[in-house]
This record gives C-alpha cells, structure tokens and sequence, in this order.
C-alpha cells in the first residue's frame, strides 16, 4: 500500500501545470488574434481615408480645369496670364469630404502658335489631403494622408 500513496504523490499538481500552460497558451492565442484584427481595421479605415483624399485631389483637377477653360478672369487668372501663381485651396464641406482639403496649383508650361491661334499648355497638380492646408507631402502625422494628380491642359487664346 505504501508504494502506491508514494507514486500517487510524485505526480500530484500535474494537472495544474497542465491547466496553467493551456491558459497561458490561450491568452497568447488571444492578443495575436487581437493584433491582426486590429491591424485589419486600421488599414481599412487608412484605405477610405485614402479614397476620399482622391476624391479630394479630383475635386480640385475639376475645379482647376474648369478656372482655366471658363473662368479666365477667376481665381487662377495670373497662371492663365503666365505669371506665377500661388496655390489655391479648396476646403470641402460635404459629408463625405469634411476635413479633407484641396491644394491646386496651376503653371503654363508652354505656349505654341497654330496660324494665326496661340495655343497655351497648363498643368494644373492638386493635391488632396486629410490634416493640413496646404496639403503637403511631409507632413508626419500618423493619420496623414493625401493624393496628387496632374492635369496637362491646352486653351486656345
């Protein structure tokens, strides 16, 4: 009878070992699956804001193209002159947009004579952005995000 109350003895608490290493690998388990979520719902959150910084930045080439072609004497009337002319920004109100800004920017970038028609070339660049106005490109903010494109346009004098 002794023998067995002494192996009985020598494996007492194996269970609690065993119990204790499945929760702790559980837990781990747990926080990584918590991570990658979390991740997950951050880099969807970054894609919209992404999204509608484009829309942003398009909103501003439209705006740009239509100064140039139908409002000559408007708000970029010195780029269209051929003088320098400083960036415009656009602050967006609509649900969608709100916080999200547009910085356009328009030089002429050539000028050509067909018979007796001068043809100018402008490139309109706008830059739509999330944080700060004007949109810049080193801005650091960990929420920061923008979008550029480039219009090249012609109008006939």
């Amino acid at each position: 009878m002794k023998r067995a109350i002494t192996v009985y003895a020598r494996q007492a608490g194996f269970a609690l070992m065993l119990a204790l290493f499945l929760i702790v690998s559980l837990a781990a388990i747990a926080v990584y699956l918590l991570t990658v979520s979390t991740s997950q719902l951050e880099a969807g959150i970054q894609d919209e804001q992404g999204a509608r910084a484009y829309q942003a930045a398009r909103a501003g080439i439209d705006w740009g193209a239509y100064q140039v072609l139908q409002n000559p004497g408007g708000p970029l009337a010195t780029c269209i002159a051929g003088g320098a002319q400083a960036p415009q920004t656009l602050t967006f109100t609509a649900t969608y947009l709100t916080g999200f800004y547009a910085t356009v920017e328009c030089s002429r970038v050539g000028s050509e004579t067909e018979g007796t028609a001068t043809v100018n070339v402008y490139r309109i660049t706008s830059t739509g952005c999330n944080l700060a106005t004007p949109c810049t490109t080193a801005q650091n903010a960990p929420n920061y995000v923008n979008r550029q494109l480039q219009l090249t346009i012609t109008r006939t004098n």
